[in-house]
């Protein structure tokens, strides 16, 4: 795999995190404006279409917890597909590892550390109105910023510790929940290729770490980096075949948030709840799907000319390169400038047309500010990590 065959890789693959990014931008303002989608409980519901969309394979477009496996399952694989390089020699391949390794904190902690401090910019400046609109809206996202403490040992500790070290929602900035796991995801990807990357026999660890971590988001990283670590071997070439897993991918990853049991899901859940009585395991049956189809998801897009061709479209691509800012800022956005403008249009307009008016014009300036904390905040992240790397290894 050369360099030019692997920046083709790239464009696809952030088409592909883009759009998983988005799909986490509409799970949020799904949860707020029409809830019973998530939920499946009918008093929530605007409109009758809530509750069916929620459990059909639709909601694989606002899937939130599908998106975040697939974006774990991309860090696997993108984190390790330059290491099973078979031109590397061991020095090369070490370097590597190592670089990826002190740059990582860094580059994940400046963008998450400033997205706090946005959120606690709002709750100084009276800027959240998400209050305003729960007794309309019927969310049970019912967060009250106002009664969190906004000492500043707190916030900066909220910015920098919390997001990497706390395995729960974060107070600020609930979708940095993520970066603890993303975090050690990666140094769970280093130290499985610094250990076992060039030992032949390693698909045993991965059986073991697959059965050790089923129960846990940690194993998404490891199927990313199995992958990775497969594909670059030239087999599965069948359309029929490549089809069907992309099929299987999608029904798996659509499980809805409501009971499996009664949809057609139902059989992931009995098959689940069959392997954690005869194995004495809590295995989440969404959780697994999810991953599961996340993996079978990008195993289909890095055997299909197609796909890669439909998620290199620029775009996607570009939705790709803004990704982590759209992530990190979308939630304080939603809560803020969104939630104020729903407020005054529900007064003029009927519920659905409100929601659709907040929506398309939310998107203007979030696209915008999430290009700038690109630009500015992000980019400038990955400089100061290289600088780092280059301080620490002189």
């Amino acid at each position: 795999m050369n360099k030019e065959t692997f920046g083709k890789k790239l464009f696809y693959l952030d088409g592909l995190r883009g759009l998983a990014a988005f799909a986490v931008v509409i799970s949020h303002y799904i949860q707020v404006f029409y809830p019973a989608a998530l939920s499946g409980r009918v008093e929530q519901s605007h409109s009758a279409w809530d509750t069916w969309y929620g459990i059909s394979p639709i909601n694989l477009f606002y899937n939130g917890q599908f998106a975040v496996c697939l974006f774990f399952v991309l860090s696997g694989y993108v984190l390790s597909v330059k290491m099973y390089e078979e031109e590397l020699d061991s020095e090369t391949f070490l370097k590597l590892l190592r670089s990826s390794a002190l740059r990582r904190y860094i580059r994940l902690a400046v963008p998450a550390a400033i997205s706090v401090l946005l959120v606690y910019l709002a709750i100084i400046t009276n800027a959240v109105h998400l209050q305003d609109i729960w007794d309309t809206t019927w969310t049970d996202m019912k967060k009250d910023y106002y009664a969190l403490n906004t000492n500043i040992y707190t916030v900066i500790k909220a910015a920098i510790y919390d997001p990497f070290f706390r395995f729960e929602a974060h107070p600020y900035n609930p979708v940095l929940w993520t970066m603890s796991y993303e975090l050690l995801g990666s140094f769970l990807i280093f130290g499985f290729l610094s250990l076992f990357g060039r030992v032949k026999k390693r698909w045993i660890v991965y059986l073991v770490l697959s059965i050790a971590l089923i129960q846990t988001y940690f194993v998404a990283f490891l199927w990313g980096m199995l992958l990775a670590d497969l594909l670059k071997h030239k087999w599965v070439q069948s359309k029929i075949l490549k089809a069907l897993v992309l099929l299987v991918g999608i029904y798996l990853g659509s499980a809805p948030y409501t009971s499996l049991l009664g949809t057609m899901y139902a059989p992931i859940e009995v098959l689940i709840k069959s392997i954690n009585k005869w194995g004495q395991t809590d295995i989440d049956p969404r959780l697994l799907a999810r991953t599961l189809g996340s993996a079978l998801i990008l195993f289909a897009l890095l055997r299909s000319k197609v796909l890669q061709h439909v998620f290199g479209w620029k775009p996607f691509v570009y939705l790709g390169q803004i990704s982590f800012s759209l992530y990190l800022i979308h939630f304080t956005f939603l809560n803020t400038f969104s939630a104020f403008l729903f407020s005054k249009v529900i007064q003029y307009f009927s519920y659905n047309l409100a929601y659709a008016f907040t929506f398309l014009v939310s998107m203007v300036p979030l696209f915008i500010f999430s290009h700038y904390y690109m630009k500015y905040i992000d980019q400038g992240a990955l400089k100061l990590a290289r600088k780092v790397e280059r301080k620490i290894t002189i």
